[in-house]
C-alpha cells in the first residue's frame, strides 16, 4: 500500500487501519523534519531578516515565547543549507562551522541541544532534520551532553555545530574560527566578546536569545545603549505569540511577582536597586511599560 488509490481498493476495516498507519507515518515525518514546518511569528521573522544587514543581533523576549526556537532554527538552516522560501536573512552557500552556547553544561543539553536535535534518545526531533544528522559526538563529564553535531549540507559537504557553556569560562571560547555563533541566555560580556572574535575572519553573524533576568547588564547595555550599524534588537512579548490563549497569557503574567513580571512577559530588563549603570537619560525617563515602544527606535 503506497497511496490512497491502494487504500480505496481495500475492505473498509483494512482501509481504516491503513489510513491510521499513513497518518502516523505523516506525523512522524513532520516530527523528524521540524525545519520544513517552521513558520516564524512576525517578531521571529523580523529577527531572522535582520541577519542580512546586521552582524550582531539580540532577540530579547518573554519566557516561553519561542526565542530559543528561533535561535536554533537559524542554526539549522545555516548548517543544512535548507533555506526556506520565506528566508530573507543571512545565507551561506557552503557547509558551516558554528557554535550553540548555553549557561551551564546541563542547560546547554536541556535547551540548546534539545532544540537542535531533540531530547535524549529522540535524535532528529529537533530543528535539524533527522536525515541531515550524520553523527552525534558525545561530550565528557555530563550525562547525555553532546560535544558536537555533524550535519549533511545540501552541497554534499559536512557542517559542524559545537556545543559550549559559559561555565567553562572565556578560555573555552578561544581558538576556533566560526561562521556563526548562537548564545542562548545572556552571556557574560567577556564570553560574548570572545565569541564574537571567533567570527571576525568571516564576519559571521552572532545572535543572542534571552529573557533579561539579569537587569541592565553589560550585554544588555551593549545592544540597547551602545549604538552600532552592526547591531539589531528585536523584542518579543507574550502578546506577540499565538501558542497561548489570552486567558493563558493572563494567568502566566499573574503567576510572576511584580518585580520580574515585565522581564518575563515583555522582555524588559528590570532596573532594580543595587545595579548602577550609565543609562541614557531618555531611557530612564520612560516608564518600564513603554520600553517595547522605545526599543524599536534604537535597534529593531
Amino acid at each position: 500500500m503506497k497511496n490512497l488509490n491502494d487504500i480505496d481498493s481495500l475492505p473498509p476495516e483494512q482501509a481504516e487501519v491503513a489510513l491510521t498507519r499513513l497518518e502516523a507515518i505523516k506525523a512522524q515525518r513532520a516530527v523528524e523534519n521540524a525545519l520544513a514546518h517552521y513558520v516564524p511569528y512576525p517578531r521571529q521573522q523580523q529577527f531572522h531578516n535582520a541577519g542580512a544587514t546586521h552582524r550582531e543581533r539580540l532577540l530579547i523576549a518573554a519566557n516561553q515565547s519561542g526565542k530559543s526556537l528561533a535561535g536554533g532554527m537559524e542554526c539549522a538552516v545555516h548548517a543544512t543549507g535548507r533555506y526556506p522560501d520565506w528566508w530573507r536573512g543571512r545565507r551561506f552557500d557552503k557547509p558551516t562551522i558554528g557554535w550553540g552556547a548555553g549557561t551551564t553544561n546541563e542547560t546547554t543539553r536541556d535547551t540548546v541541544q534539545r532544540i537542535l536535535v531533540g531530547r535524549s534518545g529522540q535524535p532528529g526531533t529537533g530543528a535539524i532534520p533527522k536525515d541531515a544528522i550524520l553523527e552525534l559526538v558525545s561530550a565528557r563529564g555530563t550525562p547525555d551532553l553532546l560535544d558536537s553535531i555533524k550535519i549533511g549540507h545540501v552541497s554534499g559537504g559536512v557542517s559542524v555545530i559545537g556545543l559550549k557553556s559559559y561555565q567553562r569560562g572565556r578560555e573555552s571560547f578561544q581558538g576556533e574560527t566560526l561562521d556563526y555563533l548562537w548564545f542562548d541566555e545572556e552571556p557574560p560580556a567577556d564570553i560574548f566578546t570572545e565569541g564574537l572574535t571567533r567570527t571576525n575572519v568571516n564576519q559571521g553573524p552572532v545572535w543572542v536569545t534571552f529573557t533579561p533576568l539579569l537587569g541592565m547588564s553589560e550585554t544588555v547595555r551593549r545592544f540597547l545603549l551602545e549604538k552600532s550599524p552592526d547591531r539589531d534588537v528585536t523584542t518579543m512579548t507574550l502578546d506577540d505569540v499565538e501558542h497561548f490563549t489570552a486567558e493563558e497569557k493572563a494567568k502566566i503574567a499573574a503567576s510572576y511577582s511584580a518585580h520580574e513580571r515585565e522581564a518575563r512577559t515583555k522582555g524588559v530588563p528590570t532596573l532594580g536597586s543595587g545595579r548602577i549603570f550609565p543609562v541614557a537619560e531618555e531611557m530612564l525617563a520612560c516608564e518600564q511599560h513603554d520600553f517595547p515602544r522605545y526599543w524599536p527606535r534604537i535597534g529593531g
